[in-house]
């Protein structure tokens, strides 16, 4: 069997071995349930292991890179897709079917995938791939899997894109041995029969370390929306009786604006997770108001690995920025790379128990893991009561005039106007000040607002030199899967339009 002793908690045994033995304890237990159909853990290891049979026997061999390009409107397929490419002995690289061509292209030449399990072949079709399997028709061959595992637990297991907000997609390794220290050892049974609801997909890091393998590591059942929608979500609440919600934080917005939100049964649930991307103050206000025996919890984390943290009571989430408790595996640092003391700004570094790499780019793996740590890219400080507050990215921090403005800042007093749905705070160039502020919004459903009110509106809450000076109104800000608002597409939206603006004052002065 494939394990290693671990650094402090005994063994590691790789996920798929883990699968075999929560199959043992809890056979009949839903794992999944997509709305289309359920899976249960027997059912689960039985797939992967005659999908894991067809695989070798139409050629997959040890190191393949298997793409699996799977939505979830067909997330039970992918939760069978993962387990059997691993027991394969290949690489699992889970992707969006929504990324464009020239992603798509690019990533496929990073990575060289030779196969693909896909719910959209379509989406593929840039690729030259020797052979794409619908989900509908995964080769199966329980009698080509061997007894013994084809890969050891220092294995490659999965390749994860990284979100691609602010460049290219990198591919993030992750060891069996990584996998398995986060999954567990398949032995702990979830005796209160806890679920999870949520629309992540699980082609990101946190759809599949924390939804698609998360029955492997707590027993309990992952409930997953096919395509979220707010409305479609408060009746799979009140249906499904989950324990536990994963939102984004534009998925809670969305259902809490939604009329049923008020109406809908939420008795079972009992804890409120929120993660991947800042969550606005006035959502965590109106979602304790609106269910006050909720514990809402706000986490921080990435792909890249070694950050983890997260709120451990309501009140601490309510302050803006707040993450939690700063964990002893991660530092706040200067520039030069030194450690700072409380209320200081700096990067945030995180220690990871396993090193992780992006696949074949070296210059990217020695910027982003240093020492054995990890950088982030974001700022942040600790507060007087030891509180991890997120400032922002190091690459967003507008410099007006020679004062750092931090984003988040901003975007959370636009988040609070009634009529804003998504905010995102850009600096700008400017020829005096170096770089001026500007914004971009979109608008709830219904909703009515100027760049004029949104100005004076933030007027009232800023100093004088945070206060946007060019807000743009769009139909809908660009999104990447994990609902984070990419700003790299808005920025030059932006730029034009306050130049624009400036060359206006001009002429009218």
């Amino acid at each position: 069997m494939a394990t290693h002793k671990g650094a402090d908690s005994g063994p590691v045994r790789a996920v798929p071995e883990a699968l075999r033995i929560k199959a043992k304890l809890i056979p009949d237990r839903i794992a999944h349930d997509d709305t289309r159909r359920t899976l249960t853990m027997a059912q689960w290891n039985q797939e992967a292991d005659e999908v894991a049979g067809g695989l070798i026997k139409a050629g997959v061999n040890k190191g393949d890179r298997v793409l699996l390009a799977i939505s979830n409107a067909n997330a039970v397929e992918m939760a069978i897709a993962v387990i059997a490419v691993m027991r394969a002995g290949a690489i699992g690289v889970p992707i969006s079917p929504r990324i464009s061509p020239v992603e798509l292209t690019t990533y496929g030449a990073l990575i060289e995938p030779r196969f693909a399990i896909t719910n959209d072949p379509a989406s593929l079709t840039p690729l030259s791939l020797e052979k794409v399997w619908h989900v509908d028709d995964m080769p199966r061959a329980p009698e080509a899997l061997p007894a013994e595992p084809l890969f050891t637990i220092d294995d490659v297991a999965l390749i994860l894109g990284t979100s691609g907000t602010t460049g290219a997609i990198k591919g993030v390794v992750n060891a069996h041995s990584d996998l398995g220290a986060q999954i567990g050892n398949g032995d702990y049974v979830d005796k209160h029969h806890n679920s999870t609801l949520h629309a992540l997909p699980f082609t990101s890091s946190g759809g599949m370390h924390g939804e698609c393998l998360l029955p492997i590591a707590a027993g309990a059942t992952c409930y997953t929306q096919p395509k979220f929608d707010p409305g479609g979500f408060l009746k799979m609440v009140q249906e499904k009786k989950p324990t536990t919600i994963y939102f984004v934080p534009t998925m809670l917005r969305l259902v809490l604006d939604h009329p049923d939100a008020a109406k809908t049964d939420f008795s079972s649930v009992r804890y409120i997770l929120t993660g991947t991307a800042p969550l606005p103050h006035d959502s965590a206000v109106r979602a304790l108001e609106l269910w006050p025996h909720v514990n809402m919890r706000n986490s921080y984390g990435m792909s890249e690995g070694g950050i983890g943290a997260s709120t451990k009571t309501n009140a601490s989430l309510l302050k803006s920025g707040c993450v939690g408790p700063l964990p002893a595996h991660m530092q706040i640092r200067d520039e030069d790379g030194n450690p700072v003391g409380p209320g200081v700004v700096g990067e945030i570094y995180g220690k990871p128990k396993f090193q992780r790499r992006y696949w074949r780019d070296e210059e990217g793996t020695g910027k982003s893991w240093v020492g054995g740590w990890t950088r982030t890219g974001d700022l942040g400080y600790v507060d007087e009561d030891g509180d991890l507050i997120i400032s922002g990215r190091a690459k967003d921090i507008i410099i007006r005039g020679g004062f750092n403005i931090s984003p988040i800042e901003i975007e959370n007093v636009l988040h609070d106007h009634p009529a804003v749905k998504d905010a995102a705070a850009i600096g700008v160039p400017h020829d005096v000040l170096g770089e001026d502020v500007a914004a971009a919004v979109s608008l709830n459903t219904g909703a009515k607002a100027t760049p004029e009110d949104l100005i004076a509106w933030c007027q009232e809450r800023l100093a004088g030199n945070k206060v946007p000076r060019t807000i743009l109104i769009l139909p809908e800000l660009p999104l990447n899967p994990n609902s984070k608002v990419l700003k790299r597409e808005l920025k030059p939206i932006v730029e034009q339009a306050a130049a624009e603006r400036r060359a206006a004052s001009k002429v009218a002065g």
